[in-house]
């Protein structure tokens, strides 16, 4: 094999070992409340991973949807953190906005739960764990929104949002290497 190819392909994997499809996302749906979770394995050093999870000031740079995206707080491990923007799913869009308080646990754990904006309710759990190869993350969040969806809808438009914000994630920690 040439040694340019062999190059490319070796540059390729780790994309192709972090892409996440919908499918990997689970999701179920209980009392109005929408579950899910999911986890990726990453072939970036955990230090990197989490330069871009806490990058709040700079992710409207590279997360879909998110047109802007600021740190109105900080103290000490404490952010609260103010986002807007628009997911869309098929022929669906709807913009959000949301505050969140977001704290940061010895740099391997990110929990985070709504202040204020367009959902009821939520709260989100990230873990990272170094991985002989990189970074494991582990990721649950519990949604409850603020206007009624039908729940096959909601899961679908779910799975696909965050395996659509993972994948993004997962190219800036490649593109940070």
């Amino acid at each position: 094999m040439p040694r340019y190819l062999l190059l490319l392909l070796l540059a390729w994997l780790p994309l192709a070992a972090f892409g996440v499809s919908d499918d990997d996302v689970h999701v179920e749906y209980r009392n109005g409340t929408y579950y899910a979770n999911l986890s990726a394995r990453i072939a970036v050093p955990p230090a990197i991973v989490f330069a871009v999870l806490t990058d709040f000031e700079h992710m409207a740079a590279f997360m879909p949807g998110v047109s802007s995206s600021r740190v109105t707080s900080r103290q000490n491990n404490v952010y609260v953190v103010a986002q807007r923007g628009k997911v869309k799913f098929g022929p669906f869009s709807m913009p959000y906005e949301s505050e969140r308080r977001i704290e940061v646990v010895d740099s391997t754990q990110i929990l985070s739960r709504s202040v204020a904006g367009s959902a009821r309710r939520t709260q989100s759990e990230m873990r990272l764990q170094p991985w002989e190869q990189g970074t494991r993350l582990d990721y649950k969040i519990e949604i409850e929104p603020d206007s009624w969806l039908p729940s096959s809808l909601g899961i679908n438009f779910l799975q696909h949002e965050l395996a659509e914000q993972f994948n993004a994630l997962g190219r800036e920690m490649l593109r940070r290497l």
